[in-house]
């Protein structure tokens, strides 16, 4: 099952044009426009991704993942490990042997995707998640609160009160 994009519903979806835009609808939503005969409401793996991606851009993701420093090498010695050329790993992932290589010498990171092929091949971790991207470490109170004195400060001494302005300067 796949979700509707209007209203979110995780059931049966169909393919509709509403207001100029092609979307995957569910039948409650349909009301809203045309059905596009002659196209299955099946989503490839590909868009189904881009669109989880998307999803999780637009909810404020909650984590972010990104590739360790040491990967290359922690490839290697799996890699030497299970007694495998590059040529073999590259083999068995469906990627160039150049790309192993360069991924192993450090002169090139790994797409995510790329990652998570080799650490399921290869039994190793060298995707890392950090949490909360969007925030840094959590400041003090005094730092907050004195921010906060100083926003208000400048709002007072003008003429023209709290404006949005001093709101966005706050954050």
């Amino acid at each position: 099952m796949a979700h509707c994009e209007i209203c979110g519903k995780d059931t049966d979806l169909n393919r509709y044009r509403i207001e100029g835009c092609e979307m995957n609808v569910c039948a409650n939503c349909s009301k809203f426009g045309e059905r596009i005969l002659g196209q299955s409401s099946a989503t490839s793996s590909f868009q189904k991704k881009a669109l989880q991606k998307q999803l999780q851009q637009e909810k404020g993701n909650e984590s972010e993942q990104f590739i360790g420093k040491s990967a290359g090498d922690k490839i290697k010695n799996a890699r030497e490990e299970k007694g495998l050329t590059q040529e073999q790993l590259a083999k068995a992932i469906a990627e160039k042997a150049s790309v192993i290589q360069r991924i192993e010498s450090g002169h090139m990171s790994p797409a995510i995707s790329t990652a998570e092929k080799l650490e399921k091949f290869l039994g190793i971790s060298i995707v890392e998640v950090l949490e909360n991207p969007r925030f840094s470490a959590p400041r003090d109170e005094v730092s907050m609160e004195s921010e906060e004195t100083e926003t208000k400060k400048q709002a007072s001494d003008d003429d023209e009160g709290f404006t949005i302005a001093d709101l966005l300067k706050k954050k």
